[in-house]
């Protein structure tokens, strides 16, 4: 029976609290552990972004130089 209390909602044992807690859904915690467990891959796609505005403003500038001449 508390198995599936456990599972039904989401109770687990704060150590730091010394108490129960009911485990809350939230998405930007998921979102932070994530993050934090692949390290390489959030660093690439962060990259990978940034490099992508940076190519699609000097494509802009390039094109409004042609433009002008």
């Amino acid at each position: 029976m508390e198995t599936t209390k456990e599972e039904m909602f989401k109770i687990t044992y704060n150590e730091k609290l010394d108490k129960l807690q009911i485990k809350n859904n939230n998405i930007i915690k998921n979102i932070v552990k994530k993050i934090k467990k692949h390290k390489i891959i959030t660093t690439s796609i962060i990259a990978l972004i940034a490099f992508s505005i940076a190519n699609t403003i000097m494509i802009y500038n390039f094109l409004q130089i042609l433009q002008t001449i």
